[in-house]
């Protein structure tokens, strides 16, 4: 007869306790939440023609809100590319091209214009790289009221950790207007989707011997445990004095160049492509006795059949889906719909296979910088598919805009609901500035800068020019370069003038001496 009273005891205090939303006399700024996902690739999103992933709550963000259908990245890589969301710049004006970078000049941020204005302000990430020990939370943790972060990079937050933290903060700030950053990674490397989502697309043994998809796979060497590596080369001491002899190389230069193969022209002048070949020789018989590096790549151990890396991924995209899910549900359920503009993009996307490049977001290439971007603002923004360029340059502008502060001289990008026009062209920015890509309605050019081996099969000599037809080759498969020289010369001509518009900050970045340097600028090793 009294079973019913501990539930009216829970709903009478629930009410009790429910925060009070209600703006400031006066107030009617918008609140706004600049939601980031690491390594969400667009067309793994319901809303972006995914057939086979299921994203509910993204995609109904998408049909109530605005979607850019081609939105790009500034860059490949975490820290470099949420600072260019953050401030507008390109990665060649502030000056951070690697997760590993001190920041290199002082830049006017998003939440500090918004602090300024008087917002309350707060980040809440889910990495320590977008943390105050580098570069992107160093530029941003003095305008926050609240910054919430992972302590270790081996111990990142579940997007629902996440939102915890998230919503305890919005109770106490839901009156507004407030600003609040939120960046789930839960979609990086290592793919270990939470249940029930660990099994939504795969039900098989991956490691069951019938598979050989995944074997012979030439992993990158950003996978594997390199503590190791002088071990496992000192095991193939004949083949690597032979080098030594063959070519006049002393041993740490051989250990080097099998990790860097692309540098072997130095040392190989005649053109022959001799000691590229015999290093990648070299380099795949220790490869298959290198350990997957722990917590990053374990998980791969073993593993036989490519469906399974492939559902993983698309399961954590389902996970983080859910994720946006509960916090537009939060928002409904504090009553702050009507007030608050969502904004939701990614860092960058992820590389699958394509381009030689396993389960990496490296290169170029649009399975790397292509990314989802999408304004929800009900009341404050009509449900539009938008078909012009969107890059991550415009976030901040746009964001400034819809809560009517003004724009930050210097800014670049544009208010992606104002007059201004979209660019002809966008550029995207590598790894250190390695590489660099201008693209427009039809073509794509890569220019690449320095030598670069970001996997087995995949290597650029500095100097390398590659140019795509996406309308005929939208998987940029095929380089047309030496064939279509009138797009070439104009795409040329076109990143000549942007590289010259945008005045280079130096980058102070250390000198890639081996590969953990490298594995540090992408954030993998502390």
């Amino acid at each position: 007869m009294r079973a019913w009273l501990p539930l009216l005891f829970t709903a009478v205090v629930s009410a009790g306790c429910a925060p009070d939303c209600a703006p400031p006399r006066g107030e009617s700024r918008p609140n706004v939440i600049l939601v980031t996902i690491d390594t969400l690739r667009a067309d793994h999103l319901g809303a972006y023609g995914s057939r086979s992933v299921r994203t509910p709550h993204l995609d109904r963000l998408a049909r109530e809100g605005v979607l850019f259908e081609h939105a790009y990245s500034q860059s490949h890589i975490t820290v470099p590319s949420h600072i260019s969301i953050l401030s507008a710049l390109p990665v060649v004006e502030h000056g951070v091209a690697a997760n590993d970078q001190p920041v290199a000049r002082a830049v006017v941020t998003l939440p500090a214009l918004l602090r300024q204005a008087g917002y309350h302000t707060a980040a809440f990430v889910s990495a320590v790289h977008l943390g105050p020990r580098r570069a992107a939370g160093q530029l941003v943790a003095s305008a926050l009221e609240t910054f919430e972060f992972p302590e270790r990079a081996s111990k990142p937050r579940r997007a629902e950790e996440t939102n915890a933290r998230l919503f305890r903060w919005l109770h106490g700030r839901c009156g507004g207007p407030f600003f609040a950053w939120v960046h789930y990674w839960d979609p990086h490397m290592p793919y270990l989707p939470p249940a029930p989502y660990d099994v939504e697309y795969y039900r098989d043994d991956p490691r069951a011997e019938r598979f050989t998809s995944l074997v012979g796979v030439r992993h990158p060497w950003y996978h594997l445990d390199l503590d190791g590596f002088r071990r496992h080369l000192a095991r193939e001491a004949k083949g690597v004095r032979a080098l030594k002899h063959e070519f006049d190389l002393r041993t740490q230069q051989v250990r080097r160049l099998v990790l860097y193969p692309v540098g072997a022209h130095a040392y190989d002048p005649d053109g022959s492509r001799r000691l590229h070949a015999r290093l990648h020789e070299l380099g795949d018989v220790i490869r298959p006795h290198v350990p997957f590096r722990p917590g990053l790549a374990d998980w791969l151990t073993g593993v036989r059949d490519v469906r399974f890396p492939l559902a993983q991924y698309a399961g954590e995209v389902s996970y983080t889906d859910a994720q946006v899910g509960a916090l537009r549900a939060e928002i409904e359920r504090l009553g702050i719909r009507e007030r608050t503009v969502l904004l939701v993009t990614a860092d960058h996307g992820e590389v699958l296979g394509e381009h030689g490049i396993w389960f990496e977001h490296l290169g170029l290439h649009d399975p790397s910088v292509r990314v989802p971007l999408i304004v929800w603002a009900p009341g404050r923004l009509p449900s539009a598919r938008r078909g012009d360029a969107a890059t991550g340059l415009d976030v901040a502008p746009t964001l400034l805009a819809l809560a009517g502060v003004p724009v930050a001289a210097g800014m670049r990008g544009r208010d992606l609901f104002g007059a201004a026009a979209p660019p002809p062209s966008v550029v995207s920015e590598g790894l250190r500035g390695a590489q660099v890509s201008i693209r427009d309605e039809r073509w794509k050019l890569i220019r690449t800068l320095a030598d670069l081996t970001y996997a087995p099969d995949f290597e650029r000599r500095a100097g390398t020019v590659e140019l795509y037809d996406l309308r005929a080759d939208p998987g940029e498969l095929h380089d047309v370069v030496a064939t279509e020289a009138g797009a070439r010369v104009r795409l040329g001509a076109a990143l000549d003038a942007w590289l010259a518009a945008h005045p280079a900050t130096p980058a102070g970045a250390p000198d890639v001496t081996d590969k953990l340097e490298e594995l540090r600028a992408l954030g993998y090793v502390e």
